[in-house]
């Protein structure tokens, strides 16, 4: 019962093209789900550390979008419930999450308590909630996060203003560098070398003598720099060991008393948040360390951001813009949350689990969750759900597995934007990522996303079709919602009979009252090719399914980046489409792409707050290394196989940030036993710029087993392979998880023939408009597992 509807069209293309009919019918689902909670029956689960199976308690799972707020909630007696709602709707509710709870207690308390608005809502009966959240990434965006200023080594103020030149459009003439996200700057006079270069050919004596020779310490300014002679003289001073296990030489150490006159000054202009950022903090953080104490010891910074401590990685750019971005955010984060719990009694913070989904696919304690972490935190939890729900072998009558599990694209259509991602039995994330102009060294799941949603603005530009990237927002939102809105690929889709008013509550309008306005969208339609001298010719029809194929293929673009770009057959993947607007829209996409097999969840309207419900606790610990893994022949063969200069340290330094990762997961209440370790490195060929994760393998029979599997992905993705090069080791990395529950497959039901439509609607395609049924899934489920429908052109049948 985890799918609700599985379309499994195997032979053609022409196939899917006959299922996307009465594909926009499947959107009643999030339709019913919008005006009243509906209660379900739930899948079964396998066991799990987590609670919300029937424990007397609500288990709250939300996603909060940019237009609206999903809701799933484990009852008391362990029975679904879903609910949707608008993100901001100021004239009913401040908050949409705090909203969505109330409604459902409100409703299903078992005590028969009300709960009404206007009162914090009492939390004696709610277990636990979960939240994926866009408040950062808005807030990154809009450049609305908190005032900021930057703490950076000197000679380097400028530094993440030039960034890496790169331009997200190599032709556009008018390109202009986005905005850093720092007021100010102050530099600090530090600076700390590399030993191993300067060392190598001097004897041991020489050595000592550079170590005792005292190094002229002074207070420099801009200018002093000019002159060779009064920078630090190279080489003097204590060796000192990093973290990477290479050679240190501190040239100069901050002044304290210089630092705090200069923090003074920055605190007097207002400013409340810090990132220190140092040249080479992620190999000797000492540094970064006093400046930061020093800042906390004048108690006026509310948010301090150590880069060694947001993300230990080598490259300064990135590494000080993810500083920036969480010191940036943070305060942001924390701000939502006071306001939210102001909505909930006390018990909130005591005998409430409220946990928040990271841009990784995990979820931390509200405590540990940093702005930083936040930017995917409301598609993450999506990728989860379609994840745990689509990937899995098919089953026999008995309950065997009958087939391999095939690669998933996920599919998210929402409101205001889409999401696409890939799953093949692995959670896949990228290490460096940009958004809105700010490159992200952390952690975060391979997510492209595009603005086209349900809520994307449509416009014709001298006769090109445009949409997006404006949204229509939930409010005023689109033209059919009645509130003096934006024409919206919504209203294309309602023009088109893709969505059927008569399925949706009467709930749009501004007293929240009316029906979905198709007249007000085919009219809005009209006048926008009233006033395009190119376009009057054309009918409202060809001008609405006009812009819904511009938005498939902008929608097709990012999966084809994902697939193709990066050397898997398209062709031999799943479409997995979720999202208010997703199903709409996969089958003509699945078309396009030459994909033949499309899933939509019983929940694929809210599936991003129910992949919530079922997503891992989890932890990364990361330091960075400096070390060979594997030496190549002098005749480019291939490798040493005896020889492994990280044997001595690696396992060691693995073991070291594992035992880290599981103790942090203990303190938030979990078993030992219940946690699952992953470890990684970081790996590239020597002389190259391109590392890639690479998970330990213990299945492989080889000396070097992270060898062969960096040799393979590198192969895939870049087409070939470098030889006569050492393969070098720039991190460690350990992921420990408590996993969440996953809903087991059901075992193939036998076929019982076709089920008898509820009704017939029209709705137009490239051949105009046409005749089909409609189908309802409701408590009657004329549609059952194991029905199947003829498709048009009698090709092949489609079997829930």
């Amino acid at each position: 019962q985890a799918l609700g509807l599985a379309a499994a069209v195997a032979a053609s293309i022409a196939s899917v093209q006959a299922f996307q009919a009465p594909q926009h019918l499947r959107h009643r689902d999030a339709a019913s789900a919008l005006s009243a909670p509906t209660p379900v029956c739930p899948p079964k689960m396998s066991s799990s550390p987590l609670p919300g199976e029937g424990d007397g308690k609500f288990h709250f799972s939300i996603d909060r979008g940019g237009t609206f707020t999903d809701v799933h909630c484990v009852l008391p007696d362990g029975s679904e419930l879903v609910s949707k709602l608008l993100s901001v709707d100021p004239a009913n509710y401040d908050d949409a999450p705090t909203e969505g709870i109330r409604r459902v207690l409100d409703e299903r308390d078992p005590t028969g308590k009300r709960h009404p608005r206007g009162r914090a809502v009492d939390t004696s009966s709610i277990g636990s909630i979960r939240m994926g959240t866009t408040v950062a990434t808005n807030a990154l965006l809009e450049r609305e996060g908190e005032r900021m200023g930057l703490v950076i080594t000197k000679g380097f103020r400028d530094l993440l203003k030039i960034g890496d030149q790169t331009r997200s459009d190599i032709f556009d003439l008018t390109c202009k560098a986005p905005e850093v996200l720092y007021e100010e700057v102050i530099e600090v006079d530090e600076r700390v070398m590399l030993a191993e270069f300067f060392d190598e050919n001097k004897s041991d004596k020489e050595i000592s003598q550079l170590e005792l020779k005292p190094q002229l310490q002074k207070s420099r300014t801009q200018s002093d720099y000019l002159h060779l002679s009064d920078w630090p003289e190279a080489g003097v001073g204590k060796r000192i060991t990093g973290v990477t296990g290479e050679k240190i030489i501190p040239l100069c150490v901050p002044d304290a008393d210089a630092v705090r006159a200069s923090l003074e000054k920055l605190a007097d202009k207002g400013i409340r948040s810090l990132a220190i950022v140092f040249l080479h903090s992620y190999v000797y953080p000492e540094h970064e360390k006093m400046v930061g104490d020093i800042a906390k010891s004048m108690g006026r910074f509310t948010e301090i951001s150590l880069s060694h401590e947001v993300m230990s990685m080598v490259k300064m750019v990135p590494r000080g813009h993810t500083s920036c971005a969480a010191a940036y955010l943070t305060p942001k984060i924390k701000e939502y949350l006071s306001g939210f719990t102001k909505g909930f009694d006390e018990g909130l913070k005591t005998n409430v689990r409220l946990d928040f989904m990271k841009s990784d696919g995990g979820l931390a304690p509200v405590n540990d969750f940093g702005g930083h972490q936040a930017i995917l935190s409301g598609p993450a939890g999506g990728v989860v759900g379609y994840a745990k729900t689509s990937y899995r072998p098919s089953l026999d009558g008995d309950g065997k597995a009958s087939s391999k599990p095939i690669p998933v694209i996920g599919f998210d259509m929402g409101g205001t934007s889409t999401d696409v991602s890939r799953y093949d039995g692995m959670l896949e994330h990228v290490f460096e990522t940009t958004t809105a102009g700010v490159s992200i060294q952390a952690p975060q799941l391979d997510i492209h996303t595009v603005a086209a949603g349900g809520g994307s603005r449509l416009f014709l530009h001298n006769g090109l079709f445009v949409v997006g990237p404006e949204s229509s927002k939930a409010h005023p939102g689109p033209v059919c919602y009645r509130k003096n809105g934006y024409l919206a690929v919504t209203d294309a889709n309602v023009v088109l009979g893709r969505v059927i008013p008569d399925h949706f509550p009467n709930i749009f309008g501004p007293n929240e009252d009316e029906p979905l306005d198709l007249d007000g969208a085919r009219a809005a339609f009209q006048e926008l090719a009233n006033n395009n001298e190119e376009d009057k010719g054309r009918t409202v029809e060809d001008l609405a399914y006009g812009f819904v194929q511009v938005a498939n293929e902008a929608m097709c673009r990012p999966i084809r980046n994902l697939t193709q770009m990066r050397g898997f057959d398209i062709a031999k993947h799943a479409l997995a489409c979720f999202g208010g607007a997703g199903p709409q829209h996969a089958c003509a996409m699945a078309r396009a792409l030459g994909i033949t097999k499309v899933y939509v969840h019983r929940y694929g309207g809210i599936l991003s707050a129910y992949g919530l419900s079922m997503a891992d606790a989890v932890v990364e610990e990361q330091e960075p290394a400096s070390q060979v893994y594997a030496v190549a022949k002098v005749d480019g063969s291939g490798f040493e196989e005896d020889q492994d200069p990280s044997t001595s340290t690696r396992e060691a330094r693995l073991k070291q940030l594992q035992e880290k990762a599981i103790s942090s997961l203990m303190g938030q209440g979990y078993s030992r036993e219940s946690i699952v370790v992953e470890r990684y490195l970081n790996m590239r060929y020597q002389g190259t710029d391109n590392a890639i994760m690479i998970i330990e393998d213990k299945s492989i029979d080889s000396q070097l087993p992270y060898a062969k599997t960096f040799i393979e992905q590198y192969h895939r993705e870049f087409g070939f392979e470098l030889e006569g090069r050492d393969i070098l080791i720039d991190d460690f990395r350990v992921r420990a998880f408590v996993p969440g529950k996953t809903p087991k497959p059901p075992p193939r039901a036998p076929r019982i023939g076709s089920p008898t439509p509820t009704g017939h609607t029209k709705a137009y395609f490239e051949n105009g408009w046409e005749t089909i049924g409609t189908f309802n899934f409701d408590v009657r489920m004329r549609v059952k597992r194991g029905c199947e429908m003829k498709l048009l052109m009698n090709l092949v049948p489609l079997v829930f």
